[in-house]
């Protein structure tokens, strides 16, 4: 009789394996499209639907994040959440770099991008950088805390897993950090 329905419109949109209306397909087949066709779930996520039908009082926003450092979050707090995030990280739990001012750092690597005929992109140039920052992470700078690489192509996500676990010192050292390499959607959330 009751649910909570948890989403964050301005995260990225659900992803579905289903086909553009295939879901539609079985809305007619039994013949529910009438009464259910916004249901359809290769369009609408859950957290979609939910939205459009309760009333707008009983739509709860959260404001505290208590996830990233400040110097992390406040892009997205800016863009696109209007600065109303509250930034309630506790820095003390924090794993930090001693010797290191910014929380972000950008390396523009070029590298060539390869998209197969089928499957996702991979550079194998920005996969070896990655590497690198890790070993200079985990060896020069001894970092304790976890460690996660974001990137958008599952192509890239197995070509660093397979680089990893080809460094047998690196994999074994990496054990120890929680180490997590995924898509920009698995991490999401």
């Amino acid at each position: 009789k009751r649910a909570v329905i948890i989403g964050d419109p301005m995260q990225l949109s659900h992803i579905t394996s289903l086909r553009k209306g295939s879901d539609q397909q079985l809305l007619e087949k039994y013949n529910l499209v009438e009464d259910f066709a916004t249901w359809a779930y290769s369009y609408n996520s859950l957290f979609d639907l939910a939205t459009s039908v309760v009333n707008g009082d009983n739509i709860v926003n959260l404001k505290d994040h208590h996830r990233s450092h400040a110097d992390i979050i406040e892009f997205s707090n800016q863009e696109f959440y209007e600065g109303y995030l509250r930034i309630a990280t506790k820095y003390e739990n924090l794993n930090l770099i001693e010797d290191e001012e910014n929380a972000v750092k950008w390396i523009d690597i070029e590298g060539e991008v390869h998209r197969p005929n089928s499957g996702s992109a991979f550079n194998e140039m920005e996969a070896e950088t990655v590497i690198a920052e890790i070993k200079k992470l985990v060896f020069e700078k001894s970092y304790k805390g976890t460690i996660g690489v974001v990137t958008p192509f599952t192509a890239q996500v197995g070509l660093i897993d397979r680089l990893i676990s080809q460094d047998s010192e690196l994999s074994s050292e990496l054990l120890k950090h929680d180490f997590l390499v995924e898509t920009v959607h698995k991490f999401q959330g």
